[in-house]
């Protein structure tokens, strides 16, 4: 006979919950960093570098994350620090760049 998983605990639906939550808040602000990334860009300041970094860093990081994630919620594993993780260096990295530009 098959056996029927497991429903999750609380704690476990909390974690998914919030792991969630953090993906999509990481993904709303790495797109909004992306896109002030473009107006650095179109401004007078030729600083291809910055742009880059404050542009795409955060996407990668963001992609990193929710990848990291995935994984540790199929592992059981607690999983809401990888997406927090990697919001908090997309708004490092994003806020550095922003200093470079200047």
């Amino acid at each position: 006979m098959s056996e029927t998983p497991a429903a999750p605990t609380g704690g476990r639906v909390v974690d998914i919950t919030v792991t969630v939550a953090l993906i999509l808040i990481s993904l709303g602000t790495a797109v909004c960093f992306f896109f002030a990334a473009l107006l650095w860009a179109m401004g007078a300041v030729d600083n291809g570098g910055a742009v880059a970094l404050g542009g795409y860093a955060p996407l990668a990081l963001t992609v990193l994350g929710a990848f990291a994630g995935i994984v540790a919620l199929a592992r059981r594993r607690t999983a809401f620090w990888y997406p927090l993780g990697a919001l908090v260096l997309s708004v490092v990295v994003w806020f550095i760049a922003g200093a470079v530009v200047r």
